[in-house]
C-alpha cells in the first residue's frame, strides 16, 4: 500500500524539473491557468510516482448526505490507493497573492470532497502558487474550517472533520529577466 507520508521528499523543484522542465527551466508566462495546469499536473504525476492512481480534475460522487451542497465539487487532484480503492489525498492548487479570502473556499472545496467521498481519513492537501514570497495565509484559519466546517451556499452547514489532516505547500515562482516565471522553491508550510 503506498503512504502519502512521502510527501516531503517528492514536492521538491527537481522533481518538478524532471515532470516538467517548462516549469523550472524553460520559463512560462503568467497567462490563463497554465501556473495552475502545471501544479495540477505535478501533484498528479507526483501521486502516480508514488505508486497512487491519480488522477486530475476529479469530480468527487453526489452521493451521500452531501450530494446536493454545492454544485460540482472538483478537486484538482486525487489520489487512489490500489490496494483499498479508496482517496488516499485530494488536492487543490491555486494562485495566492497574500489574500486570505483566496485559500478558505479551497479549503472548503477540500472538506467537502472528503465528504463526499466518505474518505474522512484522506490527506488534505491545500498548495498555493505565489510570485515571489508573500505574507504567508494564516494556516490556523484555514485549519480551522477543516476542523470546524462551515456554511455552504444556501445556508447548509457542511460539519468538520476534526481527524482532518491537511498539509500547505508554498510553490514559490519568480520572473526573469526574459518575463517568464520559473518554480523557484516549493516550501512546506505546516500541518494541522
Amino acid at each position: 500500500m503506498a503512504e502519502v507520508n512521502v510527501l516531503p521528499s517528492r514536492l521538491t523543484v527537481e522533481a518538478a524539473s524532471s515532470h516538467l522542465p517548462m516549469w523550472t527551466d524553460w520559463g512560462v508566462r503568467d497567462v490563463g491557468h497554465f501556473v495552475h495546469s502545471l501544479g495540477c499536473t505535478f501533484l498528479t504525476a507526483i501521486g502516480r510516482d508514488h505508486g497512487f492512481t491519480a488522477v486530475c480534475e476529479v469530480p468527487a460522487p453526489r452521493d451521500g448526505p452531501f450530494a446536493h451542497v454545492e454544485e460540482d465539487v472538483r478537486s484538482d487532484s486525487v489520489w487512489f490507493d490500489r490496494t483499498t480503492k479508496r482517496v488516499a489525498l485530494v488536492a487543490e492548487f491555486e494562485r495566492y497573492a497574500g489574500k486570505q479570502k483566496d485559500l478558505s473556499p479551497k479549503v472548503e472545496t477540500l472538506l467537502l470532497a472528503q465528504h463526499r467521498w466518505a474518505c474522512e481519513n484522506s490527506t488534505l492537501l491545500l498548495a498555493y502558487w505565489s510570485v515571489g514570497l508573500v505574507t504567508l495565509p494564516d494556516h490556523g484559519t484555514l485549519r480551522s474550517i477543516a476542523r470546524d466546517g462551515f456554511s455552504a451556499t444556501g445556508g447548509v452547514r457542511v460539519p468538520g472533520n476534526p481527524k482532518a489532516r491537511l498539509i500547505f505547500y508554498q510553490f514559490v515562482v519568480r520572473a526573469g529577466q526574459d518575463g517568464l516565471l520559473r518554480l523557484e522553491n516549493i516550501i512546506r508550510r505546516g500541518e494541522a
